[in-house]
């Protein structure tokens, strides 16, 4: 989709800062003593009622700094547009607590339009071999968004973790694709950050403001899609010579903390649609760790995912695969020691 006005990318960054910043204040002041208490059933940290609509003007942010950069191609204004459709969906459950199946269907309504409209998918069949017309590419892809989008949701269960994280996962994104040449994904990269970060000053700790479902959502729906639209066709005889995109490694944390709740509520006999302090954030701080600590820890690990995916991606064939087995060992050691600390009472 052409747009005859257009600005700069650092300008547009700057744009969704302020826009995302600004819009937050507003939400703040307006609703905080008329729609800040939760009627969700979950724990949380803090009794405070807090607002929860920190989304919205995410996606707003999002959406209208995309459209700046210019000569936008249309499946990423498509894009954008279907973010605010999910982030929608994120504040009618942070307001009405909808029931999960309700939900999980307009999930699946918002990520399997633009994927079977805009034929955006993983390549599975390619990678098994297999030819379905792209069937099996598309549910995949269906699955792979809904994971990340539902696990960025349980990862926003502690003041500034979800923004953190995903703000590492973007600036990873940006700087891979830049140095892939994948200069479209670089400019809506850097526009998520930005509305992100206008964001992440209320949400830091002491939070005034909670991103909600409707951010949680929005974020995890951008980053699924654009670790979808990133391709890798580097000629460099590494590991990662798959016809799958490498950036599903920059998801680990989230992946890790989805997993280990699920896990450990089924262990339980829990449902893991219902909420509780079982998050690794969560068994860490019962482990004596601040907040600022396990954010930082997080930061930390954020780094080392993307420096070992840049050594798997772009050393030779003897050191890359060194780097994925230490990868996967980091991962699986990361996966049982948070089973088997104690959740937060």
């Amino acid at each position: 989709m052409s747009n005859d006005f257009q600005l700069s990318l650092y300008l547009a960054l700057f744009i969704s800062i302020f826009i995302s910043f600004t819009l937050n204040f507003a939400f703040l002041r307006f609703i905080k003593n008329n729609f800040s208490k939760s009627k969700k059933n979950e724990k949380r940290l803090s009794s405070k009622n807090i607002p929860t609509f920190g989304g919205i003007a995410m996606s707003i942010s999002f959406f209208v700094s995309t459209r700046l950069l210019g000569e936008v191609e249309s499946e990423i204004f498509q894009l954008a547009f279907f973010a605010i459709f999910i982030t929608l969906i994120g504040l009618l459950d942070d307001i009405y607590n909808l029931n999960w199946k309700a939900k999980f269907t307009l999930q699946v309504i918002a990520i399997g339009i633009p994927i079977f409209t805009l034929e955006i998918y993983l390549q599975i069949e390619a990678l098994l071999n297999l030819n379905f017309n792209n069937l099996l590419n598309s549910l995949v892809s269906i699955f792979w968004i809904l994971l990340i989008v539902n696990s960025l949701n349980f990862l926003d269960n502690m003041d500034g973790l979800a923004a953190t994280v995903s703000i590492f996962i973007a600036i990873s994104l940006s700087l891979l694709s830049y140095t892939s040449n994948q200069f479209r994904l670089t400019d809506i990269c850097i526009v998520l950050f930005g509305s992100i970060l206008g964001f992440s000053y209320f949400n830091f700790p002491t939070a005034k403001l909670y991103m909600g479902d409707s951010g949680s959502l929005f974020i995890g729906y951008c980053l699924g899609f654009i670790s979808i639209l990133f391709t890798w066709n580097n000629e460099i005889n590494s590991f990662w010579n798959l016809p799958i995109p490498p950036v599903i490694l920059f998801f680990s944390i989230p992946l890790i903390d989805f997993i280990t709740v699920v896990l450990s509520r089924l262990n339980s006999g829990v449902s893991p649609m219902k909420g509780g302090t079982d998050h690794i954030s969560h068994r860490l701080l019962n482990l004596g760790f601040s907040n600022n600590k396990v954010l930082l820890s997080f930061a930390i690990f954020s780094v080392f995912i993307f420096l070992i995916t840049l050594t798997i991606l772009f050393t030779n064939q003897i050191i890359s695969t060194v780097a994925f087995f230490i990868y996967f060992i980091v991962v699986f050691t990361a996966l049982t020691y948070f089973q088997k600390l104690k959740p937060l009472n």
